[in-house]
């Protein structure tokens, strides 16, 4: 057990009160006589140092065996190879603010990859986040995509309850900010197309970020250095990890100037496979860079498995299929689990990650679209991938929070919509004081430490206030409405037919998220099945 504000020798006088033996660690450890030559341990890069067990979104939780080999892989990286060292990488004295579980495998290795080179960590929580961001000042974090998206809604909730004219410069800033970013990937060559932009067309996008420096700057000093100072002002990165990071998330936080580098990766693969630079950050949905060094990534055909004749061969960039990776972070295997370590690495060393994805032929980059298992399949036999869907309903409504496509042999798409009760606010739909009363429901259910019974009580406000939101033909004709805009540019069979209105938010209070911030799309359906048959 752990005791605060107590000295060893408090402690150590308890043990005759209790009636226990309480050894003392620093006392044990003084008393120790250190390790020399044969009776040192003999550790090797392929000797276990860590069993992880997999989050399990679908099936039972799986233990990974992680070398010390693969994590020593793991934090060899730089950020930005190019850039000054002192400029773009952690050095002594930096502080990393720690907001996630140390046993999450992103967050145990970007914490070596920190102690490292001299940083310090701090330990957080997300009751005293904000306040250990002020007091701390850290440069560096590791968020997964919800601590980011909440932030973010509070931050636009602020911008949409200010003044007439305060609303009018966000809105300017925000206009001529997004072209500045647009403008500045072109001008360096950072696309998703065929092929890289023209000489010419590079110098007309440096000429207009050039000529929207003086408004930017304006904009920087008047809105985006307070968000930059809401997370402590000393930012050089945050990582972001765990799962996708939604496209609207992405260009906000540029539009702030807060630097997001997404990594890709995998428990199995410790975890990081492939991951953004600071300086070939291209920013837009779905990207994760280019592969690690001394890794491997492909893309290839799901149709194709492997065999003893043959590995299998990449296929062209631009063509979408299954990402597999090779490299010394791969795991040892599966604990007391061969049949599913056989089926997930091949004879070749090849992980199969089971990630949808293709790479950008301008960049090289990889870009991931989906998941293989999260495919809905309509009763017409269309494939569709729904992440890319969700991420584009999430830029394009203030009022969705949450979302998730079902359709499995249906005839149409629906969505799943968890609804803000502070944006239904400022669209009145509802009046302040019941917006107050769901929020403060919605930020319970949200609390990972909140008790069953709190959990219970608020998730049963939640749907009460949600049960009248879906008699409200204006609301759902206004959902229906930023979700037609949202899928314009998918095919046909990809268009949202209809929408269900929830106020209880996919958390790890109630099961619908794993601990790693990821959605648990079969217990999010099994939870509505009855009202998608309705």
């Amino acid at each position: 057990c752990i005791m605060k504000k107590k000295s060893d020798d408090d402690i150590a006088a308890m043990s005759s009160d209790l009636g226990v033996t309480i050894r003392v660690l620093s006392n044990e450890i003084d008393k120790a006589a250190p390790l020399e030559g044969d009776k040192l341990p003999t550790l090797t890069r392929d000797d276990l140092s860590t069993i992880v067990y997999t989050s399990g979104t679908t099936g039972r939780p799986k233990g990974v065996m992680l070398t010390h080999g693969n994590l020593i892989h793991q934090i060899n990286h730089r950020l930005s190879p190019t850039v000054l060292y002192e400029e773009s990488e952690p050095v002594p004295g930096d502080v990393m603010l720690s907001l996630l579980p140390v046993w999450h495998i992103t967050e145990r290795t970007f914490e070596l990859w920190i102690l490292t080179r001299g940083c310090s960590v701090v330990y957080s929580s997300i009751r005293s986040f904000k306040n250990d961001l002020a007091k701390h000042q850290p440069q560096w974090m590791v968020l997964v995509p919800r601590v980011l998206e909440k932030v973010a809604t509070g931050v636009q909730d602020k911008f949409n309850s200010g003044s007439a004219v305060a609303k009018a410069l966000v809105a300017l800033f925000t206009k001529t900010g997004t072209a500045r970013d647009v403008h500045n990937k072109i001008s360096k060559g950072l696309v998703v197309d065929d092929k890289q932009p023209s000489t010419l067309k590079k110098l007309r996008s440096k000429l207009i970020v050039t000529a929207l420096a003086p408004i930017n700057a304006v904009g920087n000093k008047l809105v985006w250095s307070k968000v930059q100072n809401g997370f402590g002002g000393r930012q050089k990165a945050i990582i972001s990890g765990g799962s996708a990071l939604a496209g609207a998330l992405e260009s906000f936080y540029e539009l702030c100037g807060i630097k997001i580098l997404v990594g890709y990766g995998l428990t199995e693969c410790s975890p990081l496979i492939a991951y953004r630079r600071g300086d070939e950050n291209l920013i837009t949905a779905g990207c994760v860079g280019k592969a690690t060094p001394e890794t491997e990534v492909r893309v290839v055909d799901p149709e194709i498995p492997a065999d003893d004749l043959s590995e299998r061969k990449s296929l062209k960039d631009g063509t979408a299929g299954v990402v597999i990776g090779r490299g010394p972070q791969v795991m040892k295997g599966y604990y007391k689990n061969p049949e599913a370590t056989a089926k997930a690495i091949d004879q070749y060393g090849w992980f199969d990650t089971g990630d949808l994805g293709r790479i950008n032929p301008a960049t090289g980059d990889l870009i991931l679209t989906g998941r293989c298992k999260d495919t809905i399949v309509l009763s017409n036999g269309e494939n569709i991938e729904p992440s890319p869907i969700e991420d584009a309903i999430l830029s394009e409504s203030n009022a969705i929070e949450q979302v998730m496509l079902v359709g499995q042999d249906g005839r149409r798409l629906v969505s799943i919509a968890v609804l803000n009760p502070t944006e239904l606010v400022n669209a009145g739909f509802i009046n302040a004081k019941e917006g107050k009363r769901l929020q403060g429901a919605n930020d319970i259910v949200n609390n990972p430490k909140c008790t069953v019974e709190e959990c219970e009580t608020a998730s049963a406000l939640l749907n009460e206030a949600a049960e009248k939101l879906r008699n409200n033909a204006e609301l759902k004709k206004a959902l229906m409405a930023d979700m037609k805009k949202a899928t314009r540019p998918f095919r046909a069979w990809e268009q949202v037919g209809d929408v269900y209105i929830t106020l209880e938010p996919f958390a790890m209070a109630n099961g619908l998220l794993t601990q790693s911030y990821k959605v648990k799309r079969d217990f999010v359906m099994k939870r509505y099945e009855n009202e998608m048959e309705d």
